[in-house]
């Protein structure tokens, strides 16, 4: 009965999911292609081809997730070459996020929104063998339609925050049933395991963090030196504010613009492309000194700041970076990733919100890979400490060991789940 009301509920607002997609395409057009993917309609010639193969299929709905996707998806195609591997997004960046694999048994569309036709048209046309939903992906009809077509479906890399938690204690009737028709819950750590296990979820087990065994695209290096020299890089040091989020650009700016450092220069990568241009508005509102990634050729010499507006780079930036300062810890965002710092031994610098990746910010700060801050006012301490040559090789060497501590959730999790394939 509660599914049946929370059906209704998606039916109703189902047709303002269009003036949505279309108030989002005026940003970010790509949100105006592929509507019948959204809508669970495929062409006939889709259903032909689909429906003669083997199929895995992997939902991973932005870029984070697309991003520990990566080497569940290196391994199946490793190990099961007979199988096509279906990737399904709920967002154009998460769609457009580079996987570096060239393979013609990949092929990434949208998820349909969780009306129970559009689920079971889904699951009708494509007929998955196994499903993996990423992190927190729970949509009810879709759990559902799954478990009623013996679709054994895994939530793979499972997180669950406090604030998250404390959300779905409220629709317990909604979420209980759903966590129980999926065929296991593989958390991350501990902590997700307990809270699903207290939301009625069944078979949970903790694998560890996909993300950890994610690995550089092959051409990093390569691209960083030329991105090096194209954007006249020396002798500077560089802070990276990686994945920054809306209005966390401004206050960062003018922090740094009281401390002006010499010889420090300061990359701004926002979390979202369609932020590029308000991002550099705001650069210019200050009169600060910046050139752009996509400027063809460096005008403005010396500059103290660079706009990262490129997407698919951002472990290059890492290469050129000695700081990180991560991105949606100022504000409360909850923090982004900070595993691909970890990953490219980049120290870090978090701020007070960080409850996305609470476990692992903590142990990044306990053994000396990042340190955290409470107000901007502490960067003007915290950067030269931290720019000293003997600190960043004991926060290089922190940055290795946190890594190699938690890899192997990949094989991990094909272990557990290669007995549905």
């Amino acid at each position: 009965m509660i599914r049946f009301f929370y059906s209704l509920l998606v039916y109703f607002l189902l047709p303002f999911t269009c003036f949505k997609l279309i108030y989002r395409g005026f940003r970010q057009p790509d949100y105006l292609k592929y509507w019948g993917e959204r809508y669970g309609f495929y062409s006939a010639s889709t259903k032909k081809i689909w429906g003669a193969r083997k199929i895995l299929w992997i939902h991973a709905v932005s870029v984070g997730e697309t991003k520990a996707a990566i080497p569940l998806i290196k391994l199946f195609l490793k190990k099961y070459p007979r199988h096509y591997l279906l990737i399904t997004h709920g967002t154009p960046t998460g769609r457009a996020t580079s996987i570096d694999i060239k393979d013609s048994r990949i092929s990434r569309i949208y998820l349909p929104f969780d009306t129970p036709d559009a689920t079971k048209r889904f699951l009708k046309t494509f007929k998955p063998e196994m499903g993996l939903l990423l992190e927190t992906e729970l949509w009810f009809n879709l759990i559902h339609q799954g478990f009623q077509k013996s679709i054994p479906l895994y939530l793979v890399n499972a997180r669950l925050s406090e604030k998250s938690f404390q959300l779905y204690k409220r629709i317990l009737l909604l979420v209980k049933p759903s966590l129980q028709e999926l065929k296991g819950v593989l958390a991350q750590t501990r902590d997700d395991a307990k809270r699903f296990e207290a939301l009625g979820a069944k078979n949970v087990e903790v694998m560890g963090n996909l993300k950890f065994d994610v690995t550089p695209p092959r051409d990093t290096n390569k691209q960083s030196a030329a991105l090096k020299k194209h954007l006249q890089l020396k002798n500077q040091s560089v802070l990276l504010i990686a994945s920054s989020r809306q209005d966390e650009e401004e206050i960062i700016l003018q922090q740094l613009l009281k401390l002006q450092y010499k010889n420090l220069v300061t990359i701004f990568v926002p979390r979202h492309p369609q932020r590029f241009k308000e991002v550099e508005l705001m650069l210019k509102k200050y009169r600060a000194s910046f050139i752009k990634r996509s400027d063809k050729k460096i005008k403005v010499k010396p500059y103290k700041f660079i706009l990262g507006n490129s997407m698919g780079e951002m472990y290059s930036y890492y290469t050129l970076a000695n700081i990180a300062l991560m991105g949606g810890t100022i504000l409360p965002y909850g923090g982004q990733n900070l595993i691909e710092s970890m990953a490219m031994k980049v120290p870090v610098i978090l701020g007070p919100h960080t409850y996305n990746f609470h476990d692992v910010s903590n142990e990044a700060i306990r053994i000396g890979a990042g340190l955290r801050i409470h107000t901007l006012d502490e960067l003007e301490k915290v950067l030269p400490q931290m720019l000293k040559s003997s600190t960043q090789l004991k926060m290089k060497q922190a940055c290795s060991a946190l890594m190699h501590t938690h890899q192997g959730a990949t094989l991990k999790i094909l272990n557990k789940i290669k007995s549905m394939i």
